[in-house]
């Protein structure tokens, strides 16, 4: 009903990553991550996902999961098995998979919340693994995610001081447009992790958040409850009525949000 109304060019997202994390109950994957097998896999179940989505008017999928998981941390339940480059190459035959079933994908959660030994949904959180690690395990599936032109990364809200050790990673501007864009060349969609994690209201309220976000070079704010939209939309409006700056900022993020739904329809 959303896209005819839209005339089929709305952006409908979900997180659909297997197992228990299935917004749409009656498609796939059924599956959790870790238990989806090898990539040929795991590109078969994503593609048959990614059409049982697009049915039902779908076009988004926030998801894979692309954390390198370490034993018992937070994201060891719904990442891929393996190693850095196991995980790699599954992220990009989920990525090819849903791609071929109408559906873009979303990478996540970038830098990456493997080690995590909590999601920064009920906490704060911060990733103290040096930079040299996050290159050779942490990234390894990002960076393949954008070698596969993944058209979305969702950015985590976790602090890691090797990085930005002031700033958590959905506000920071050296991860978003240093890291993610400029050093790794990703030049599609970037969308935060839920702004109302306690991560980001241990900092600020949502609005400050969101406005945090955009400067730091964010393209769409995930809003879970529907009062953050009355607090934040305000704001950025106000924001970019009076900077010249930030208006910029935000027509580059319109820009890469158009498109994505062209490139959808």
């Amino acid at each position: 009903s959303l896209q005819r109304a839209a005339g089929e060019d709305a952006l409908i997202m979900v997180d659909q990553e297997g197992g228990q994390v299935r917004t749409v109950s009656f498609a796939g994957p059924a599956a959790g991550q870790p238990f989806q097998g090898e990539p040929g896999a795991v590109g078969s179940e994503a593609r048959a996902a990614g059409q049982q989505l697009r049915s039902v008017g779908v076009n988004v999928n926030l998801a894979p999961v692309a954390d390198v998981p370490v034993a018992g941390g937070t994201m060891a339940p719904r990442a891929f098995a393996g190693d850095a480059a196991e995980i790699a190459a599954s992220t990009r035959a989920s990525i090819r998979g849903l791609r071929d079933g109408g559906v873009a994908a979303t990478a996540k959660h970038f830098p990456g919340l493997g080690a995590a030994a909590v999601n920064p949904d009920d906490a704060s959180t911060t990733i103290g693994v040096p930079r040299s690690t996050m290159e050779e395990r942490e990234l390894v599936p990002f960076q393949a995610a954008v070698a596969e032109g993944v058209p979305l990364v969702m950015v985590s809200h976790a602090l890691y001081p090797a990085l930005d050790p002031e700033r958590i990673a959905s506000q920071s501007k050296e991860i978003v447009t240093g890291l993610l864009r400029r050093d790794m060349g990703f030049e599609g969609v970037t969308v935060t992790d839920s702004i109302e994690a306690q991560a980001v209201l241990d900092r600020s309220g949502v609005a400050a958040a969101a406005e945090r976000s955009v400067e730091a070079g964010v393209d769409l704010i995930l809003m879970t409850g529907s009062a953050s939209w009355n607090e934040a939309f305000p704001q950025l409006l106000e924001r970019a009525r009076r900077s010249p700056a930030f208006r910029q900022r935000v027509r580059e993020s319109a820009a890469r949000v158009l498109e994505l739904r062209r490139l959808l329809r």
